[in-house]
């Protein structure tokens, strides 16, 4: 059934419409209505507390929103777990790099192939025929997504060797190995310098595909300005204005809110 759905779902829209979240009857979202199209690379920004990363535990299933839906093509996934999404094709990073600092970075790629793996844990780790096969392909593959980053020769090193804009590059390729249909990075330029900034720059271009829905928030506005092809601005939980970035970039709502002006 998901391999069904995660074939016919190529290419898809991911479709949000009147989603409201609230706590303790505070509102964190309010009837946030948008459209991620593949093929694009969609930035999601806004100050401190707008709901960028509630937003995106709704996306995911970390969150379950009190009204609306989520749509992806023609399925809704908006009361489905999170390993049902992961199963379907949706993969995201989160704000702080999370990589197992025994692993290799290799190896820490090849656990972005886990729900692909039909070996056990013995079998992929003990010499046994079908396990070592299964490991083998899997290394290839999460070389070919280091490779594409243009990292492949930090393979082997151990994470605490690294630096961190490698250590983003790195989690990003975990998270696209499994050829997803959405990606959802938090924050990925967090901790970069601007040299880093510029390397991570590169990579999301790379990732720009057809068959996949590329959505980033992030807290660096020259990068979301230099690498997106439209944005959506939260602010207080709601939709404050959608559009490409020459027009966010001088819009007055914008521009009042990152002035501090947006009283909250």
């Amino acid at each position: 059934m998901a391999a069904e759905i995660r074939h016919a779902a190529s290419a898809q829209a991911l479709i949000v419409s009147d989603l409201a979240l609230s706590f303790g009857g505070n509102f964190v979202l309010k009837d946030v209505n948008v459209c991620f199209e593949p093929g694009q690379i969609t930035g999601l920004i806004g100050p401190n507390g707008a709901g960028k990363t509630s937003f995106f535990n709704c996306l995911t299933g970390l969150y379950s929103p009190q009204r609306g839906s989520i749509l992806f093509g023609d399925t809704r996934v908006d009361r489905w777990l999170p390993m049902q999404r992961a199963a379907v094709g949706f993969s995201r990073s989160f704000q702080h790099v999370a990589l197992s600092a025994e692993l290799t970075i290799v190896e820490n790629v090849m656990v972005g192939l886990d729900t692909h793996s039909r070996a056990g844990w013995s079998e992929a780790f003990l010499p046994l025929p079908k396990g070592s096969t299964e490991r083998n392909r899997n290394r290839s593959r999460a070389m070919e997504a280091l490779e594409h980053l243009a990292i492949a020769e930090t393979a082997d090193f151990f994470p605490a060797a690294l630096p961190p804009g490698v250590l983003r590059l790195a989690e990003i390729a975990r998270a696209m190995v499994g050829s997803p249909h959405v990606l959802l990075l938090d924050e990925p330029a967090a901790g970069l310098n601007s040299v880093e900034t510029r390397d991570l720059a590169v990579g999301l271009r790379k990732l720009r595909s057809k068959d996949l829905v590329l959505v980033v928030v992030e807290h660096d506005m020259d990068l979301i300005m230099d690498v997106c092809d439209t944005i959506h601005v939260l602010s207080a939980g709601r939709l404050l204005v959608s559009g490409s970035p020459a027009h966010v970039r001088t819009h007055p709502e914008v521009v009042r809110v990152y002035l501090g002006d947006d009283g909250e």
